[in-house]
């Protein structure tokens, strides 16, 4: 599936050199000119070299310039370069509708391409052989682990959450049940997340990890990385509901595909939920 340049360039930006950013800012402000351009051109104008400009290219994953201009063609006959831009003061709902849609589709299909299915198949096999299912997140991250929380619980599997970090360390360093820990961290650098990582790792229980950074100390730390994708923040904060979306897709993705290798138990827990639910409205 051909990616969205634009919000890739996006997504890159703030991690890239200083001679590529350069080249990331040009083209996000100039996109249109840069389709008329031909290398040498656009580092003149960028500040930067030809040189840079295959790096850049090489950086966000794209095989050259030309294959770079013909993304950026595709992408503006699309959308009109204002389409990617932040949601601004007084937007209509049509193009902030717009906006949105296109940044979640985009980070959905650049998710499916960071999430490995080998490494889905470990975290699944992690699962199978837990006792019990930690799951911890703190901020929007603990939307993801309520997520995870509430698809496992409805198999009948021991599952274990809370925000209360102390809490949480008590449970994992006093349960004597086999254990797997799933630790949502959009950054990967929340402090609590990877203290309570490490306190998993002394106690000989396997982590999963959910993060976008996969540079950062949580994975380092952890066993199984699920390897999700977000933008940077920006003024109204589009950026962070897109990451999680992509993390809410990252854990259907994981419990897909327990179900599937689990599919007839699956299917008897879920009619057994509902059922009892249906109970309750009597």
């Amino acid at each position: 599936m051909r990616q969205n340049i634009i919000l890739s360039i996006q997504d890159y930006k703030e991690r890239l050199p200083l001679s590529e950013k350069k080249i990331a800012e040009y083209i996000l402000e100039h996109t249109a000119e840069v389709l008329s351009l031909n290398a040498q051109e656009l580092a003149k104008k960028a500040g930067s070299s030809p040189a840079a400009i295959i790096r850049f290219c090489h950086s966000i994953h794209v095989n050259g310039f030309t294959e770079l201009k013909l993304l950026l063609s595709a992408n503006l006959g699309q959308m009109t370069e204002e389409m990617y831009t932040e949601v601004e003061k007084n937007e209509s709902t049509e193009d902030i509708k717009k906006k949105l849609q296109a940044r979640v589709v985009h980070v959905i299909e650049r998710t499916n391409q960071s999430l490995k299915e080998t490494a889905i198949e470990e975290a699944v096999t992690l699962i199978e052989s837990a006792e019990i299912i930690y799951v911890y997140g703190l901020g929007a991250s603990s939307l993801v682990a309520q997520d995870i929380f509430q698809k496992f619980t409805r198999l009948g599997r021991n599952v274990f959450t809370s925000l209360d970090h102390h809490l949480f360390a008590s449970a994992l360093g006093t349960s004597e049940k086999t254990g797997v820990l799933i630790a949502v961290s959009n950054s990967g650098g929340t402090l609590e997340t990877n203290r309570l990582a490490k306190m998993a790792k002394a106690k000989k229980i396997p982590v999963i990890g959910i993060t976008t950074n996969e540079e950062s100390l949580l994975a380092a730390t952890i066993d199984v990385l699920l390897l999700t994708t977000g933008q940077e923040d920006v003024p109204l904060r589009s950026a962070a509901t897109v990451s999680l979306t992509a993390q809410l897709y990252a854990v259907d993705v994981l419990f897909f595909a327990y179900a599937a290798k689990n599919y007839n138990s699956t299917l008897e827990k879920i009619q057994t939920s509902r059922e009892n639910v249906n109970l309750l409205k009597e």
